[in-house]
C-alpha cells in the first residue's frame, strides 16, 4: 500500500480552529487532566460534609473539566471514560450506579433522536426544508434572515442536536454567502448570514423543546433528580420555555442593526437558494414517511400524561417502524454513518457524572460554598449575578453540553440554599448558557462559524457579547416571572 493511499485512509478532517486548539493544549491538557485527578484524590481532605465519594467524584469533576478546557480527548472517549473513572475511585459503588446515564430514559430518547435525524439527513429532508423555507422570502438580507431563523425553528423539531443543525445549514450559508462580494455592503451581509444561520439560531432555536439541544436533557435530569421526581417531562419544557422565542426576535434586530444589513439587497435576487432547491427534486414516498413518523412521534411526545407511553419507547418504535421491509428503502449503514453516536456517548457520560455529584453529596458541598458569594439583592439581584457568573467561568469551556454538566447539579444545589425555587432557578440560570455568545470559541456552534473566517474575533465578541447580556435580562425580567405563571416563582422554595 503506497504512503498516499495510507494517509487518505487514517486522515482526520477537523476545521482549522479545531485542529490548533487539538495540536496546541490536547497533550498537556492530557497529562495536566490525569495531575489534578491524583491531586484532588490525595490531596483534599475529607469531612463530615464531602465523603470519600463526593472526593472521588470531585476528582473527576476536575479531570473532565481539564479534558473538556484542553481537547485532551475526544469528547465521546471522555463520555465513556467518566463511568470508567467513577466506579474505579468509588464515587460510584457499583457498576450500573456508575453508568446510570446510559440507561436513562432520557437518554434513548436522544439516541432515537439522533437515529431519526440522520435518517432526515440521509434522505436530504432536513435541507428540503430549510431551502424550502427560505426561498419564499424577499431578496434582502433582513427578509433572508428571517427566513434562515424560521428554518432553524423547524429543523430544530426535527434534527434534536445544535452542531448538526449547523451541519445542514454551512452548505446553504455558503451559497447565499458567494452571491456577495467581500467587501463593503456585501461583507456585512456575509458576517451576518455566518453569524445567524450557523451559529446564534443553531442554539437559540434550540432551547425550547427538550429534544431540541442536548443541554437541555441535562437540565431536566438535574431537576429531576433535585425534586426526587419527574416533574419535568417533554410537554412541561415545552411549556414552560415557548417565551423563549422572543430571543430570536431580539438576535434579529441587534445584528442588523450592529452591523447595519437589514436593507441590503441580495444580488440576483433569492436564485442561489431556489436553485438549490430545485436540485433536490420532489419528495419522495421515503420522506413523506419520514415526516408522518416523526410527526407522529412528536404528538406521543407531547400527550404523555394521557397514554403514559415513555419519549424513549415512543422514539425507538417509531424508529422501527421506518426500517419495516419494503416500507422505506432506507439503507441502515448510511443512517448510521450519519449518527452522531459520540455526542450521545458524551452525553450519557455526562449524566453519569450529574447523578454522581446528586448522590455523594459534592454537589451540596460545593453550593455551600458558593452560596456565600452571593450578595444579598433579593432574588433579582441574585438571579443576574449567579448569571454573569457562570458565563465568566465557563468561557473556555467549548461545548455547551460540558460546561451545563459542570454547573447542573451545583445550581440545583445552590437554590434552597439561596431561599429561592429549585426548578425556577435552576432552569433560568442553565438555560442561559445555551446562549453564551461571549466569545466565537465558548460554543462548538459557534466556532464552525468562525471557521468560515468571514468575520473576525473581535467582530464577534461586538455582535455576540452585548447579545449574551441581553439573554440574561430577558431571562430574569421576562421568563422568571412566566415560570411564576407556570407554577414555579423563584421567590417561593420548593419544600
Amino acid at each position: 500500500m503506497s504512503e498516499v493511499t495510507l494517509q487518505t485512509k487514517t486522515e482526520c478532517t477537523e476545521t482549522p480552529a479545531e485542529s490548533t486548539t487539538k495540536s496546541k493544549y490536547a497533550l498537556p491538557g492530557f497529562i495536566l487532566s490525569w495531575i489534578v485527578f491524583a491531586a484532588i484524590l490525595t490531596m483534599v481532605p475529607t469531612s463530615q460534609s464531602l465523603t470519600e465519594g463526593g472526593r472521588a467524584a470531585l476528582a473527576v469533576m476536575g479531570w473532565a473539566t481539564i479534558i473538556w478546557l484542553s481537547g485532551g480527548l475526544p469528547l465521546a472517549i471522555s463520555g465513556l471514560m467518566i463511568p470508567v473513572l467513577l466506579s474505579l475511585t468509588g464515587a460510584s459503588q457499583k457498576l450500573p450506579e456508575a453508568f446510570s446515564g446510559f440507561t436513562n430514559n432520557v437518554t434513548f430518547l436522544i439516541l432515537g433522536c439522533f437515529i431519526l435525524a440522520a435518517i432526515m439527513q440521509t434522505t436530504g429532508l432536513d435541507r428540503r426544508i430549510a431551502l424550502g423555507i427560505v426561498s419564499k422570502v424577499k431578496p434582502t438580507v433582513g427578509s433572508v434572515l428571517k427566513g434562515l431563523i424560521g428554518a432553524h425553528l423547524v429543523t430544530a423539531v426535527l434534527v434534536p442536536a445544535t452542531n448538526a443543525r449547523g451541519a445542514v445549514f454551512l452548505p446553504i450559508i455558503q451559497g447565499l454567502n458567494s452571491l456577495f462580494e467581500k467587501d463593503g455592503e456585501g461583507a456585512r451581509a456575509r458576517k451576518v448570514f455566518t453569524m445567524v444561520g450557523i451559529g446564534f439560531a443553531s442554539l437559540a432555536s434550540g432551547v425550547m423543546l427538550l429534544h431540541s439541544h442536548m443541554s437541555n436533557v441535562i437540565v431536566a435530569q438535574t431537576i429531576n433528580q433535585a425534586m426526587k421526581k419527574d416533574v419535568i417531562t417533554w410537554g412541561t419544557w415545552a411549556w414552560m420555555n415557548w417565551p423563549l422565542i422572543g430571543i430570536l426576535v431580539i438576535v434579529y434586530y441587534w445584528v442588523n442593526w450592529v452591523m447595519k444589513s437589514k436593507n441590503i439587497q441580495v444580488p440576483g435576487g433569492i436564485g442561489e437558494i431556489k436553485r438549490q432547491k430545485e436540485e433536490l427534486g420532489k419528495m419522495t414516498l421515503t420522506e413523506w414517511i419520514v415526516l408522518i413518523c416523526f410527526g407522529l412521534a412528536i404528538f406521543l411526545w407531547a400527550t404523555e400524561q394521557l397514554h403514559g407511553l415513555k419519549m424513549a419507547l415512543v422514539t425507538l418504535g417509531v424508529v422501527m417502524i421506518l426500517f419495516i421491509p419494503g416500507l422505506t428503502g432506507l439503507c441502515w449503514k448510511k443512517v448510521q454513518a450519519n449518527t452522531i453516536f459520540g455526542t450521545w456517548l458524551l452525553l450519557c457520560g455526562s449524566l453519569s457524572l450529574v447523578t454522581a455529584f446528586e448522590k455523594t453529596g459534592v454537589d451540596k458541598w460545593i453550593a455551600s460554598h458558593l452560596v456565600g458569594l452571593a450578595p444579598a439583592w433579593g432574588w433579582i439581584g441574585v438571579s443576574l449575578f449567579i448569571c454573569v457568573v457562570v458565563q465568566i467561568t465557563r468561557l473556555g469551556i467549548v461545548s455547551n453540553v460540558a460546561a451545563v454538566t459542570l454547573m447542573a447539579p451545583i445550581v440545583a444545589a445552590m437554590a434552597p440554599m439561596l431561599g429561592l425555587n429549585t426548578v425556577a432557578f435552576t432552569m433560568m440560570v442553565l438555560n442561559v448558557d445555551s446562549y453564551a455568545f461571549v466569545l466565537p470559541i465558548s460554543v462548538t456552534a459557534c466556532l464552525i462559524a468562525y471557521g468560515t473566517e468571514e468575520f473576525t474575533f473581535g467582530e464577534f465578541v461586538k455582535v455576540g457579547a452585548p447579545l449574551t447580556l441581553m439573554v440574561i435580562l430577558y431571562m430574569v425580567f421576562v421568563m422568571l416571572p412566566w415560570y411564576a405563571v407556570t407554577g414555579y416563582p423563584i421567590w417561593t422554595p420548593i419544600q
